[in-house]
């Protein structure tokens, strides 16, 4: 399963989970299948943007086939683009990556 952690971070298990996910600086996207196995790091096509951010964000996601993203929070026009493209939504609090995928495993399968 490839989970997206929204970073406030440069790219690494040790960052926090961002509270935003349209305007986070990164994506840390991990294999959860087994191993725990970061995949890549990429930037944020939305953290820029003067707006729809959120849809930036969800599209590179859909881009990078995640099924499940980890942010402190959600818009409702990502939320409703998430839910629409099937793609799960965890919320949790500013966490470190690694937290919070001891946080979700088992939970997700």
């Amino acid at each position: 399963m490839r989970v997206a952690f929204v970073s406030e971070g440069e790219g690494s298990l040790d960052d926090e989970v961002s509270p935003r996910f349209g305007r986070a600086p990164t994506f840390v996207i991990v294999e959860l299948d087994g191993e725990v196995k970061v995949v890549k790091v990429v930037k944020n096509p939305g953290v820029g943007s003067s707006g729809g951010a959120g849809i930036k964000a969800v599209q590179k996601m859909v881009d990078e086939k995640v099924d499940v993203v980890v942010a402190g929070n959600f818009g409702p026009n990502s939320l409703a683009a998430l839910d629409g493209l099937g793609i799960k939504h965890v919320q949790l609090p500013r966490i470190s990556i690694r937290e919070a995928i001891e946080r979700l495993r088992g939970s997700l399968s």
